[in-house]
């Protein structure tokens, strides 16, 4: 009965994603389609079997699990079900506005993904494996709007594109299993998708859609959303002003590095720098059976550039293979090889006019957050198997540049 289920669930999602693609995008080819969503839930349901078999379960089956009893809140007690989003709890407990917010954001995000796997449990009768099918149906169309918000400047690059946002193991495997970076980047795509669309259209449905990608950011990942903030806003200067978009994201990024500093000034524990200082704290304090070394930061411009060459290290060139244990770690190393593969492949074999590519708004707008997002991880985190989920958003950003500005007709004639 599961599996019939199973493939009456996935056919069904399947006919629902062509329908809605031929629509927008008619030259992707049903069989293409089939095998972006097929690959994507087959990434997802190995996410959760290499999880319980080698690892317990981890957070992801944890989701699961406790998205059982509130499956019967649901069924028995819906208002209950809905009440417990309540901010009235951390309004009562917290000592001012901000930790307020802070512990709202941190129980909502709790809420959200068990909430949402218990809707999920309505139809696939409490099984992991149909819940993971759901949650990849949902989360699918980050990749898709990614897809489609590329293909408006870069048309002719389609075939490369699907294969990098749909087909990249690595980072499809990290963005397919049940946990919130599936989600974040759902959100992040739907914020910048339907900016463009608004400055284009100038619809109130595209504004809102925007701001529902913002706050979509903020309720899962916070800290994500602070990194993506002077990306996006350089991003949206590039329709207002006509400037050389480099031109504008580098001074929005220098303006940004001086009230991220700045703000210690205001005070010397609740400021930015601070912050991160905290949250690597907590990260030393995690158990872990493999750790990278870093350095404890302080919250100085000093101490973050002195840092700069192990947060860089640790996050595009470790694991190296021959320090990599157990299986996902290999994978890792082997990702990493093969980003630094195609890096020298656009050096070697770039398009002619790579340098006009590379300073397309879109792809600052990739390169810049995916950039400082992945080096802000190095700051924090010192676990290898923590550093590849949380730079997957960052690293398949980074990716669509690099691959875009490669000529890959040299490349094949060679």
């Amino acid at each position: 009965m599961t599996i019939f289920l199973f493939a009456f669930y996935f056919f069904l999602l399947l006919l629902i994603i062509s329908r809605v693609i031929k629509k927008t995008e008619p030259e992707i080819k049903f069989g293409t389609i089939t095998a972006m969503f097929s690959f994507k839930v087959l990434m997802g349901c190995a996410y959760g079997y290499i999880f319980l078999l080698n690892y317990g379960g981890d957070d992801t089956w944890v989701f699961f699990r406790d998205s059982l009893p509130e499956y019967q809140k649901l069924i028995h007690h819906p208002w209950q079900f809905l009440n417990d989003f309540s901010p009235a709890d951390e309004f009562n407990h917290a000592s001012n506005f901000f930790q307020f917010i802070k512990e709202y954001l941190y129980d909502f995000e709790y809420w959200m993904m068990r909430k949402l796997l218990a809707l999920f449990n309505v139809f696939s009768r409490g099984n992991y494996y149909i819940d993971a099918l759901f949650f990849d149906f949902v989360i699918f169309w980050g990749p898709f709007l990614l897809l489609k918000s590329l293909l408006s400047y870069f048309p002719s690059k389609r075939n490369i594109l699907i294969l990098i946002i749909f087909f990249f193991p690595s980072v499809s495997f990290w963005l397919s299993g049940i946990r919130a970076e599936g989600l974040v980047f759902l959100f992040m795509a739907i914020s910048i998708h339907y900016s463009a669309k608004w400055f284009n259209n100038h619809k109130i449905s595209s504004l809102i859609l925007t701001m529902i990608g913002i706050l979509g950011m903020l309720a899962f990942r916070g800290v994500y959303l602070l990194v993506f903030i002077p990306a996006f806003i350089s991003w949206i200067l590039t329709f207002i002003y006509k400037r050389k978009p480099v031109f504008v994201f580098f001074l929005v990024y220098i303006l940004s590095a001086s009230l991220f500093f700045g703000s210690s000034l205001l005070s010397e524990r609740n400021n930015l720098p601070s912050s991160i200082v905290s949250r690597q704290q907590d990260f030393f304090h995690l158990p872990g059976k493999t750790i990278f070394r870093l350095d404890t930061l302080e919250p100085s411009p000093k101490s973050f550039i002195k840092i700069l060459p192990q947060a860089f290290s640790n996050t595009f060139f470790r694991p190296f293979i021959w320090e990599s244990k157990g299986f996902l770690q290999i994978i890792s190393a082997l990702d990493i090889f093969v980003f630094w593969i195609l890096i020298l492949l656009l050096l070697i074999f770039h398009e002619k006019d790579w340098r006009t590519y590379l300073s397309n708004p879109l792809l600052l707008l990739f390169s810049f957050y995916g950039i400082t997002l992945t080096l802000l991880i190095g700051y924090i985190v010192p676990f290898p198997g923590a550093i590849v989920r949380y730079k997957s958003i960052a690293e398949l950003l980074i990716l669509c540049a690099i691959t875009i500005a490669i000529d890959y007709k040299k490349l094949f004639k060679l």
